[in-house]
């Protein structure tokens, strides 16, 4: 059996950041994540007005190639829904490398008001993803409610956790450069070491102490 690069890597994790639309600038978190952190970087997902599904899933799997260390994906709005898309139309192989993401604020474009921009991205998939991930929701996102978020990380087999009033964890939601969210990703990155990869399995704790503070008095993580 071919092995892949999540179970036989040497070289220390990277962050691939995947933007929502309408983001940019350096009030938004992932660009100081990826202006500040050598472990991070951003995927240019190419969407100039109304983005296509399978156009940024073609541009998050060419990102994907070549490189040599355990990915974390994080996934904002439309970033999220691209990890879901591809998550769900590419094999467990290609999959293998991933060893974890972060899906923050996932917009629902089946929903009643939806940014008509996500069209194409309906139906989400219903597939559960083969590596660990975790559903990020925030208690007054105008784009997905709570509930909702929950339902895709049951659809998805991830964790889910929420993290107060963070709007839908955009600039103009004031979190700056969004230190709790950072917290996390460093959560993810621990784990995702060599030698203790198994560990994100357990995904339920690592949210614990993250989520919640103190924005919101919502309960921090559920397990679906």
């Amino acid at each position: 059996m071919a092995t892949s690069r999540f179970e036989h890597r040497t070289s220390a994790p990277l962050a691939l950041l995947l933007p929502d639309l309408d983001c940019g600038g350096r009030s938004y978190w992932q660009d100081h994540w990826a202006e500040t952190r050598i472990d991070c970087r951003t995927v240019d997902l190419g969407h100039a007005r109304i983005p296509d599904r399978n156009a940024c899933v073609s541009r998050l799997d060419h990102a994907l190639r070549g490189i040599d260390a355990p990915l974390i994906l994080v996934g904002h709005g439309l970033g999220a829904l691209t990890i879901a898309a591809w998550a769900g139309l590419m094999s467990s192989e290609d999959e293998g490398a991933i060893a974890g993401a972060l899906l923050i604020g996932p917009s629902d474009p089946a929903a009643e008001g939806a940014d008509p921009r996500l069209q194409s991205f309906a139906p989400l998939p219903s597939a559960i993803f083969s590596f660990p991930a975790l559903v990020v929701a925030s208690d007054d996102d105008p784009a997905i409610s709570p509930e909702r978020c929950f339902s895709l990380a049951r659809q998805w087999g991830a964790g889910f956790a929420r993290f107060g009033t963070c709007g839908h964890f955009g600039p103009q939601d004031g979190l700056g450069w969004w230190p709790e969210g950072e917290e996390l990703l460093d959560r993810f990155i621990d784990l995702a070491e060599p030698g203790h990869a198994p560990a994100l399995r357990g995904i339920d704790h690592i949210a614990l102490g993250v989520a919640g503070a103190p924005r919101g008095a919502s309960p921090p993580l559920f397990r679906p």
